[in-house]
């Protein structure tokens, strides 16, 4: 189980070259999108070569290059090796470093932060008194006459002939360059041009996958413009590892129909309305937040819809909910990081304020207030919960009931009306916890595991069936009524 969750953090990322593509011995597009004939061999194995410690990727002068995964930019500079390079580090403790780079990226766009209170979110949901019996018919359509609004005073835009400079930056400058800029080309938002700002690129910056990260180019007379990419997992003292069978994977799950049955996606389409519990764990943050956003069975307050729309909430939260309500609980959302302070009332960090945390109020329409104990509907949804194993375990799930061996469940005296589900942030502000990431793996087994995979052998899939397979007959009905139901 240890090995399964070091890896899960690998398995999942955007490919760091955001144009077309090439590296040594790359899976090529026909490869990935090719059609086996009846009885051959479909698989495509994926190798690694002994020593090797990054690849270099090949792409046009010029293209972009992007966060792999949602993270904290943990070094920028220059070096003999690397030149110009950026280090990012994921919410699992792996280090991804794309040297080599032309240039880097001075600014990233991230939402603007915004202020609710706990009272609004409550009567957003219905969650601060019942609705009132009314006391006559509705209006029928009837209106009721606005009042005036107040003048509002006009204020002149003060516009600089160079908003680049850093005095006018300060002074307004900033969102002159906003709205000249495609946000495209900073980050992967969806969200207006008037909730957006933007922030220089900086070590401690913390961005979303897809942001842009730098620009390839010609920085070598001997070699075509390129960007030097490196991985070192997570643990401390943990090797730079190839990279290369962690790229195969990606390109591959980016192409193929590895999680689905032939002719079926579970992820988009008809097929999408009743994925598995399974398929909607290994789904990407970004489909993730698609099914949030669209699925009625997840009540979430405005300001945490622009939450998830902006990227700042981590796929495990996302995929919790997505858990409960696939379980057949409906889950109503009252604070991921919109709303909630960057401290808890004990005074520590609260992980609310990276985006890896969710409280939970209702539970099929049914508050957790004055619902909680042995066989309630928060029981219920708790009991859920500790299912989650691996990398998508919560580190807590504080409500006032404590379970017997469980070892993330707490019980607080102000959780009397909700369920707080929180991850920890492995990338953290805090240098010493950083630096305490688990290794479940030593260094030396990290090279013996990337070695192994050249000596895998192709598997054989087959596209008939074995010869002992067992034929089911089709059922037959036990009764002729209701037929055609």
């Amino acid at each position: 189980a240890g090995l399964v969750g070091s890896l899960s953090g690998l398995t999942q990322g955007h490919f760091p070259v955001h144009a077309k593509a090439t590296y040594a011995d790359d899976l090529s597009e026909a490869d990935t999108t090719r059609k086996i004939a009846k009885g051959r061999n479909a698989a495509i194995p994926v190798d690694a070569k002994a020593g090797r410690k990054g690849v270099d990727i090949f792409a046009r002068s010029g293209a972009p290059v992007i966060a792999v995964q949602d993270g904290k930019i943990i070094k920028i500079g220059r070096t003999r090796r690397l030149g110009r390079f950026i280090q990012l580090r994921d919410v699992y403790g792996n280090t991804y470093t794309y040297g080599g780079l032309k240039k880097l990226a001075r600014a990233y766009a991230v939402p603007k932060a915004q202020k609710v209170s706990r009272a609004q979110i409550k009567r957003e949901l219905g969650l601060d008194k019942k609705d009132p019996v009314p006391t006559r018919p509705a209006s029928a359509g009837k209106q009721v006459k606005a009042s005036a609004k107040p003048a509002v005073a006009v204020v002149k835009e003060r516009l600089f002939a160079n908003p680049d400079r850093p005095n006018a930056r300060r002074a307004g400058g900033e969102q002159q360059l906003l709205q000249r800029t495609d946000l495209s080309t900073l980050a992967p938002l969806s969200l207006p041009r008037d909730q957006v700002t933007i922030k220089p690129l900086k070590v401690g910056s913390r961005v979303v996958a897809g942001t842009i990260l730098g620009r390839i180019g010609r920085t070598s007379a001997r070699k075509a413009p390129h960007v030097r990419f490196e991985i070192r997992p997570a643990g401390r003292g943990a090797p730079r590892i190839d990279p290369k069978p962690v790229l195969d994977g990606w390109k591959l799950l980016e192409s193929t129909a590895i999680y689905r049955a032939q002719g079926r996606n579970p992820f988009f389409g008809p097929d999408a309305k009743t994925p598995s519990v399974g398929q909607i764990l290994l789904m990407s943050k970004e489909a993730l937040q698609r099914r949030i956003l669209a699925n009625p069975r997840v009540e979430v307050y405005d300001c945490g819809r622009r939450d998830i729309k902006a990227g700042i909430i981590d796929r495990r939260v996302l995929a919790s909910l997505e858990f409960l309500a696939a379980s057949g609980l409906k889950p109503s959302v009252t604070s991921l990081r919109c709303g909630h302070g960057y401290f808890t009332k004990g005074g520590n960090v609260s992980h609310h304020s990276s985006g890896n945390a969710v409280d939970i109020a209702k539970i099929n329409g049914v508050p957790v207030l004055g619902n909680q104990g042995q066989g309630s509907v928060t029981d219920l949804a708790v009991r859920r919960l500790l299912t989650l194993q691996g990398t998508i375990k919560p580190a807590q799930i504080i409500t006032l009931m404590t379970y017997q061996g469980a070892d993330n469940t707490l019980s607080l005296p102000d959780h009397h009306d909700h369920i707080h589900v929180g991850f920890t942030p492995l990338y953290g502000t805090d240098k010493k916890t950083a630096r305490q990431l688990d290794a479940v793996l030593k260094p030396g087994q990290w090279i013996k595991l990337i070695d192994r995979l050249a000596q895998i052998d192709n598997p054989t899939v087959r596209t008939t069936p074995s010869k002992y397979a067992i034929t089911v007959p089709k059922p037959k009905r036990a009764s002729h009524a209701h037929k055609g139901e």
